[in-house]
């Protein structure tokens, strides 16, 4: 089946009807070809369940080697996947990444409910990030958490967020060093040196484009307030 977001088309030939589910939004109607197969072999799915820690079907490893697959090809894209919730305010991509558990989920939803319709959930997540034209977009994919929470679409970053929990909110820019640090510890690795080297020039685009801040709060409206009128410098509201 031909599944498309990012911008690209991907003919994902899965053996298990878990990844047929979990990309069913994403199903590709149309005559162009794929710009990629995916096929994930048995030795793949082996290698994600090292990884497991809840005994999960052959069918949901199949569908996390799938997009491991993509991830890592997609190097040659100028392209790479983050850890972190992404939402877009009117049109304006804003992601909030932290270690699982500190609440990025919630602070996303603490923004769709201060301001409605003017936020849109592009993945809650596993996105992809892809640099194009000179800004770096975020991409909605079916890897969206276990709300499945996400949308098709591709819009512009305007800032990201790094969150830690705490009594006050408080938000500042991040160093130039925490910035690159987060980003690694929230995208893949590759063993291949030839694509860690992309993956680092894709962190240097991020600093050199898109504001970074580092975020302390707690789960109140009041939280977003603080995010937003720091960032809001950053947007088009037009």
């Amino acid at each position: 089946m031909k599944y498309s977001f990012a911008g690209l088309i991907f003919d994902i030939r899965f053996r298990y009807h878990e990844g047929e589910y979990l990309c069913e939004r994403y199903l590709y109607i149309g005559e162009e070809p794929a710009d990629f197969i995916i096929e994930v072999s048995d030795a793949m799915i082996e290698a994600e369940r090292k990884f497991d820690l809840y005994n999960s079907t052959d069918g949901l490893l199949e569908s996390l080697a799938a997009y491991r697959d993509i991830c890592n090809k997609l190097f040659a894209y100028d392209c790479i996947f983050m850890h972190c919730s992404a939402i877009a305010y009117k049109n304006n991509g804003i992601l909030f990444t932290a270690p699982s558990g500190t609440g990025k989920s919630t602070h996303s939803a603490l923004w769709q409910k201060y301001f409605g319709e003017d936020v849109v959930m592009v993945n809650d997540d596993k996105p992809l990030l892809r640099s194009r034209n000179g800004e770096i977009l975020v991409c909605g994919t079916p890897w969206d958490g276990k709300h499945r929470r996400s949308n098709n679409i591709m819009v512009p970053v305007k800032s990201i967020v790094v969150l830690s929990q705490g009594k006050e909110n408080e938000i500042e820019p991040a160093s130039k060093q925490d910035v690159i640090y987060h980003l690694l510890n929230q995208t893949i690795r590759p063993e291949n040196p030839a694509d860690m080297a992309k993956v680092l020039d894709f962190c240097e685009k991020i600093i050199n484009t898109v504001p970074v801040y580092r975020l302390k709060c707690n789960i109140s409206p009041e939280a977003v307030s603080t995010v937003y009128n720091r960032i809001k410098e950053n947007f088009n509201e037009d």
